[in-house]
């Protein structure tokens, strides 16, 4: 089976990097980090650079899943396993250095990826956007809901939404063929 690009969706670094695994707990899954060069490949998609991805390869998964359930419980508005967090934010904040343009930096190394990442949904799960977190009624990515009235269901529109009203057409078309 051939794998599908990955879709950059959610609107944010850290949950974009929690969104790296089709299908979790499916026939279908697929780890778009499921190597070394797949971690390059997303660093770069999303404008980060990264080097010695191979040697982070098992951090980076820790953190995916660690985000996920973190993730997870905000967009259901359930208590955050922060302590499950902690190490990672705390990790990054330990490598940080404060450019002269007042925005923190991490060092050129291995780790200054999942440092990024971690900074980066700290800085999600403290600050208001929190309230826009949601987890796709399709799958279980999350994402921030920038939509005007807070409604957005999906992911994408282009893959869990058009899946979603596939569906409720197919199963609309059956009942009337039983009611006929």
């Amino acid at each position: 089976m051939e794998t599908r690009e990955l879709p950059i969706v959610a609107g944010h670094l850290a949950l974009d990097f929690a969104n790296t695994v089709d299908d979790p707990g499916g026939k279908a899954r697929h780890d778009h980090l499921g190597t070394g060069p797949e971690l390059v490949r997303w660093a770069e998609r999303v404008g980060l650079r990264t080097t010695g991805a191979p040697e982070i390869l098992a951090r980076a998964h820790e953190l995916r899943d660690v985000l996920n359930a973190v993730f997870g419980a905000a967009a259901r508005d359930e208590p955050v396993p922060w302590e499950t967090f902690r190490p990672f934010a705390v990790e990054a904040l330990a490598h940080a250095e404060l450019s002269p343009e007042h925005t923190l930096t991490w060092p050129d190394e291995p780790m200054s990826l999942l440092w990024q990442v971690a900074h980066a949904a700290g800085e999600l799960l403290t600050g208001p956007d929190v309230h826009r977190l949601k987890q796709c009624d399709g799958c279980p990515w999350v994402f921030l809901d920038h939509s005007k009235n807070g409604s957005r269901r999906w992911c994408a529109m282009d893959d869990c939404g058009k899946h979603a009203k596939i569906q409720r057409y197919v199963a609309k078309r059956a009942a009337r063929r039983r009611a006929t």
